[in-house]
């Protein structure tokens, strides 16, 4: 693995736990729904989820898949667990859209 991969690697890695982690502590433990860049975050603790799961799949193992040699029991174990993770990712973002209700538009805009 290359220095840039490793890079790479471990900032989607921390960008991604980074912002599970403001999710969690702006929402106070779920009871509040947080502003992140000017525009309101529904449902944090589920879009925590999401971004644990994606920064873990993609980050984590990234970083991890050149450790075991090719078509070993670890390979494969941490390619499973990987998918697992980026799997779960997309269940929850879809959960966070599909549960989301739609904003009105803002009458005081007009």
């Amino acid at each position: 693995m290359e220095s840039v991969d490793v890079v790479l690697a471990v900032v989607c890695a921390a960008a991604n736990l980074a912002m599970a982690a403001v999710l969690l502590v702006k929402s106070r433990g779920g009871t509040a729904v947080p502003r992140i860049f000017g525009r309101p975050q529904p449902l944090p603790r589920l879009r925590a989820a999401m971004y644990t799961c994606l920064g873990l799949g993609m980050g984590v193992g990234w970083l991890v898949k050149d450790v075991f040699p090719p078509h070993s029991t670890g390979d494969i174990v941490v390619f499973n667990m990987v998918r697992i993770l980026l799997v779960a990712g997309v269940v929850t973002a879809l959960l966070g859209a599909f549960r989301h209700p739609r904003s009105l538009p803002d009458k005081a805009a007009r």
